[in-house]
Order: structure tokens, then C-alpha cells, then sequence
């Protein structure tokens, strides 16, 4: 089978991965990159923190995942809006019931982050 090349429509494009397994301390465990932070700020909240200028914010994509997949049937993730000054995104974790949520041990978050380093039309 040939391999095809995934093309976006935006030039330069750069993806942040970012995964977060909850546990004692809400998220007790991080992978991330480029000096990427994540900070609780409350139940079910968290602010992304990215050290360098990550480029011109176009969008995320968030999923919830864990060992047992019925623990998080219903729950979702809803992000606030990027600060480019600040270089911070939040996102809140709601369970099944739209209460915020803290991930508990084997529950997982996993967002992607989207940035242009050029400038993006309206």
C-alpha cells in the first residue's frame, strides 16, 4: 500500500502533543514538549504554559481516554481562549454530569495544540 503525505491547508503548521494521566495531584504524570508546563488551577481545571512563543494559535483537539474506558464514558473537555501575551491556554475536564472533574489514576488527557508560525487570516 502507498503511503500518502497528511497535507494541511496552513503553512507552516506545528503540533504540540501534550498527555496528562491524573492521579493524587490531579495530573501526576506529564509527557509534553517544547517546554510546555501544565498547571490545576481548580477541580477539573488546568493552564498549559508554554515557555518560548509557540507561533500564532489556530485551534486544539482534546480527547479523554482511561484503562477502563467506562470510567470516562460521557465526560469532555472544553478549552478557554489562548493568550498570546501570556502563551497560556485553559482547559476544563467535565464528567458525565458537567461537573469539573480532576482525572484520577489511569484516566488520561490527551490535547493537541495548533500553531502557524505565520500570520493567520481571519
Amino acid at each position: 500500500m502507498d503511503g500518502k503525505p497528511c497535507r494541511g491547508n496552513l503553512a507552516e503548521l506545528r503540533l504540540d502533543c501534550i498527555t496528562g494521566e491524573g492521579g493524587a495531584s490531579a495530573i501526576s504524570k506529564f509527557a509534553g514538549g517544547r517546554n510546555i508546563s501544565i498547571s490545576r488551577t481548580g477541580t477539573g481545571a488546568y493552564l498549559l504554559t508554554w515557555a518560548q512563543n509557540p507561533g500564532n494559535f489556530v485551534g486544539w483537539s482534546a480527547g479523554i481516554g482511561a484503562a477502563t474506558p467506562a470510567n470516562v464514558a460521557g465526560h469532555t473537555v472544553v478549552r478557554g481562549e489562548y493568550s498570546a501575551s501570556a502563551k497560556t491556554l485553559a482547559f476544563v475536564v467535565y464528567n458525565a454530569a458537567d461537573a469539573a472533574h480532576d482525572l484520577a489514576a489511569d484516566e488520561y488527557v490527551d490535547v493537541q495544540c495548533m500553531f502557524v508560525t505565520s500570520a493567520v487570516d481571519a
